[in-house]
């Protein structure tokens, strides 16, 4: 779970945003094969993919671009 707080620098929330993590939805047959062939378990995943990323960096653009000249 990404927490954001009221105080958070800009550059913290894009870092939180983009090295977030969440559980894994592998099964556990999927788990304990990663660890046989790597040796570690992948217990987590990305929160958002790159192109997710990338869709929240629009939403964003579009936020600014309309409030450019303010409220």
């Amino acid at each position: 779970m990404i927490q954001i707080n009221d105080n958070d620098l800009p550059v913290t929330v894009a870092e939180k945003l983009i090295c977030g993590t969440k559980p894994t939805d592998l099964s556990e047959a999927m788990r304990n094969a990663t660890e046989k062939m790597f040796g570690f378990k992948l217990d987590t995943q990305d929160m958002f993919t790159l192109e997710e990323i990338k869709e929240i960096a629009d939403y964003l653009m579009v936020y600014y671009q309309a409030h450019i000249d303010g409220d």
